[in-house]
Parts: structure tokens; C-alpha cells; sequence
């Protein structure tokens, strides 16, 4: 069955991101918005190459002059389209844990940009890692879910 998807927004993550662009540094602020971005669903942009066996994505990678290269990926569509104007740009929804998988195994990047082309929010290596286990620790102790 192909149910119609909701856009992917992230309204209040996207403000916490911009009130620390504005100089709200409180360790509280960070630490909520961190935890916002471990439950929040992310856009990725990718190109998909499809085949007759498989279907290979490619997931794109923004690089720093210094040449380190980080994954982008955006809070809704409004942020991608900063970055890719007036293109058609396929993407697939990802989690924290999905970045964190990518980041920690295949070190194809050195960490992740949230919104790479706004009010941006860079998380490397170490802090990725880190939240990993919290948003690990905190998925083994959530209730179970009844229904």
C-alpha cells in the first residue's frame, strides 16, 4: 500500500536551532535542543540510481575549506531548497541513529550540518558518538509501548 507521506517539519527544533544562532547558550537550551534533534525526523538529500537488482542511493556530502566533509540534512523543505534552488532534489527521511550508523561505521564524514545553509547547527564526530549512546541508553529504558 502507498500511503501519502506528511511533510517532514520540524518547527520547534528549527527554532531552538535559530535562538542559538541568536546567542542563547544556556546549557539547558542546548541540551533540549540536542534532545529535540535525537527524536526529529530529517531530510537527506540523496540521488537514487535506480537498476534492475537493486536501487543504490547516494547520499550527498557538503565539504569545509579545510576539506573535511560532514552530511547535510534539513529540518523541512523550506531549509533544503537554500541549498538547492529551484532544483528537484530527491531525498529520503532519516533519524539521528541513522546519521549517528553512517557517521560511526563508514567514516565517510566527520560529523553532521543541520541546515547547512541557514541558522545551521554542525555536530562532529565525538559529540554524534556521544549522543548515540544517550539516545541508545534513553531507547532502553522507554516503556514498551501497549496497544
Amino acid at each position: 500500500m502507498n500511503e501519502k507521506q506528511s511533510p517532514v517539519t520540524n518547527p520547534v527544533l528549527k527554532e531552538a536551532i535559530a535562538r542559538l544562532h541568536q546567542g542563547e547558550h544556556a546549557r539547558e537550551h542546548q541540551m533540549i535542543t540536542l534532545h529535540m534533534l535525537l527524536q526529529a525526523q530529517l531530510l537527506a538529500p540523496v540521488t537514487i540510481t535506480p537498476d534492475k537488482k537493486n536501487t543504490q542511493l547516494q547520499f550527498q556530502l557538503i565539504t569545509t575549506p579545510d576539506a573535511r566533509a560532514f552530511f547535510p540534512c534539513f529540518t523541512d523543505l523550506e531549509e533544503l531548497k537554500k541549498g538547492f534552488p529551484g532544483e528537484t532534489q530527491q531525498t529520503v527521511v532519516l533519524t539521528f541513529g541513522d546519521y549517528a550508523r553512517m557517521i560511526l561505521r563508514d567514516k565517510a564524514a566527520v560529523g553532521l550540518v543541520v541546515n547547512p545553509f541557514g541558522d545551521s547547527l554542525t555536530l562532529e564526530q565525538p559529540l554524534v558518538e556521544f549522543l548515540e549512546k544517550v539516545r541508545l541508553d534513553e531507547e532502553k529504558t522507554k516503556p514498551p509501548v501497549k496497544s
